[in-house]
């Protein structure tokens, strides 16, 4: 048999497995749905790293948000005194409570021990007027 014989019928052997029987179109498919598969599983992947991005951003965000809070908060306190008013309630004593419902009279909720004020000097300022209203 000579070299040109055995190359002609290696070649015929070869197109008789690839095309007839069907093994190249299964390399093709097979090679298809390994593509398909690894990009399937990047987009996964990508998809994952992308929500814990948008998680973290989120969190960024929100600490952000935070840290602008407590600055706005201390820059207020600072502006309105917060030594001044650190003292403001003291020596002063709550209120007690009043066993009466609050409609019930016009000093229902008010101290017993409070002394109003003082208008006995009011008729004094107004004079004779006050003769002559009579």
């Amino acid at each position: 048999m000579k070299k040109s014989e055995l190359k002609s019928i290696i070649k015929e052997c070869v197109k008789e497995v690839l095309f007839e029987e069907g093994v190249l179109s299964n390399l093709v498919a097979e090679v298809a749905f390994g593509i398909t598969k690894a990009q399937k599983q990047l987009l996964s992947e990508n998809r994952a790293v992308n929500t814990e991005n948008e998680k973290l951003a989120a969190a960024a965000e929100k600490e952000k948000r935070r840290q602008k809070l407590l600055e706005t908060k201390k820059k207020m306190l600072n502006a309105i005194g917060n030594e001044k008013l650190s003292h403001a309630f003291e020596g002063t004593e709550p209120l007690r409570n009043s066993d009466q419902s609050p409609g019930a009279s016009p000093m229902a909720g008010r101290d017993p021990r409070d002394a109003g004020v003082d208008i006995r000097e009011l008729f004094n300022l107004a004079g004779q007027k006050w003769q002559h209203l009579k």
